[in-house]
């Protein structure tokens, strides 16, 4: 029996170091494996546990001898374009992913190893994204190559093992060929299958036999390609009735637009759950149509114009009651997190004042996130903002411009929120504040008031939603602790 008198070193705990490994990044990692043989084997997982091409382009080089020994620790791969690449991880030892973006034509050699990846992995794979790069002066800019359906289908090894269902959840395809009757398959093979996003897809053929995948509650496709020519031919929505979340787009005029009445006749009888809309309406009139003339009971709206007009903000406003999520949709390679503020969006033709109609109308509101375009601060001032539940903000304010004065709201948004859960533990006797810190308190909350600076001003609107867990402001997102 152990002595209880005996000081252990809590990094003797094997449990402690298996939690510190999944929290450091991949330097650290690599130099607390050579601390010793116990702590190589903890964190060398944590080394191979995601493969970023754009990042790790040197994983192609590794000898298979290296991949072999390591392979079964790779969860996640990203960024798997080239033939050198792929071929890296066509190996027995990589077949526990659980994500994949991998290109899947470019050759006839590339697209062999990639689906036989996929077939390695498809009962662990989560989430997989396959795609083809665009084709250089092609128009549509589909790929000669087609989804090769089979590799979805369970291996031998796991029908042997007894676990043949696959895991995924998330499937997205772009730039490639699928046949109807190679979508169908899929579908009724990966019956976890939750998302189905079809981006830049060729569906050819025709639907062979009525078959429903109720587990899919998000549909991503093009909205010419699901409300095709032929009326008369049965819908693709009809795959899916528990659908929740609708994401289309449309790059052409309003002249092509397909007639309200017939969308809104297939998205009534199809999916008579569909409650959530994110629109990629780069002709202008997409949004406005389908808020004012298709959809009903909208909980959540993604839009992105290119420029956000008044006949928008109007359509939004006709979902008041309903609407918990308002959103832009954020363009590729802009990130949140990075360590720098963005330039304003010029793309807008709406006044602050119809701009700040969305928080006053939308009573519901939990998510607002309007990052391309900056208010003033005001015009937020002048009126209040309905929804007291609001949960996440991103929006950028006129003025603040800078990390330092950025990091001062949060920072003064922070402090208001810690008196106020001061406050609340004090009147149900579950905290003992001395006189002399609540006077502290009561100062620096004088002081907050009496502060006119913009930083103060945009610090007092936030500390009016109780429930706000996520702020960005233009530079990181940030929570009250």
């Amino acid at each position: 029996m152990d002595n209880p008198t005996v000081t252990r070193n809590p990094f003797d705990l094997p449990e402690l170091i298996y939690r510190l490994s999944r929290f450091v990044n991949n330097n650290d990692a690599l130099s607390c494996a050579l601390v010793s043989k116990a702590w190589t084997i903890d964190f060398v997982s944590s080394i191979w546990f995601q493969i970023d091409f754009d990042i790790h382009a040197q994983f192609a080089d590794l000898s298979p001898d290296v991949v072999a020994k390591h392979g079964h620790h790779i969860r996640v791969v990203k960024n798997a374009k080239a033939l050198a690449q792929v071929s890296a991880l066509d190996h027995s030892n990589i077949n526990r992913l659980r994500y994949l973006h991998i290109e899947a034509a470019a050759s006839t050699t590339q697209q062999e190893n990639s689906y036989r990846i996929v077939t390695r992995n498809n009962t662990n794979l989560q989430e997989l994204i396959l795609f083809a790069a665009p084709i250089s002066g092609s128009n549509p800019a589909y790929s000669s190559y087609y989804v090769l359906s089979a590799a979805f289908s369970p291996s031998y090894d796991a029908l042997q093992q007894r676990t043949p269902i696959p895991n995924l959840t998330s499937l997205k395809l772009k730039g490639l060929i699928i046949t109807y009757s190679s979508l169908e398959s899929i579908l009724q093979v990966c019956k976890n299958l939750t998302e189905l996003r079809l981006p830049q897809v060729a569906l050819i053929g025709r639907l062979n036999r009525p078959f429903q995948h109720t587990g899919i509650t998000l549909f991503s496709f093009g909205l010419k390609s699901i409300f095709h020519e032929d009326p008369a031919r049965p819908s693709i929505l009809s795959h899916f009735p528990n659908l929740t979340t609708l994401h289309t787009w449309q790059n052409t005029s309003s002249k092509d637009m397909v007639p309200s009445e017939r969308i809104k006749k297939d998205l009534s009888t199809y999916c008579p759950h569909l409650t959530q809309y994110k629109l990629e309406d780069y002709s202008g009139n997409i949004t406005p149509e389908f808020l004012t003339n298709i959809a009903t009971n909208i909980t959540r709206i993604t839009f992105e114009e290119e420029y956000m007009s008044p006949e928008t903000i109007s359509a939004i406003i006709l979902h008041q009651s309903t609407l918990k999520k308002v959103a832009h949709f954020y363009s590729p390679g802009f990130d949140y997190e990075k360590d720098e503020v963005p330039p304003v969006s010029d793309k807008i033709k709406v006044s602050d004042e119809m701009l700040q109609l969305i928080p006053r109308r939308c009573v519901q509101l939990e998510r607002l996130n309007l990052h391309p375009y900056e208010m003033d601060v005001d015009v937020m001032e002048a009126a209040e903002w309905v929804c007291k539940d609001l949960k996440k903000l991103r929006i950028r304010v006129k003025g603040l411009d800078t990390k330092e004065q950025i990091l001062r709201v949060i920072a003064l948004w922070r402090a208001g929120c810690w008196r106020r859960w001061q406050e609340k533990a004090k009147r149900t006797n579950a905290l003992v504040v001395e006189a002399e810190e609540e006077e502290e308190q009561e100062e620096v909350e004088k002081q907050l008031e009496e502060d006119y600076s913009i930083e103060a001003r945009v610090a007092r609107h936030l500390l009016k939603f109780e429930q706000l867990w996520w702020v960005w402001l233009g530079y990181q997102t940030w929570t009250p602790i």
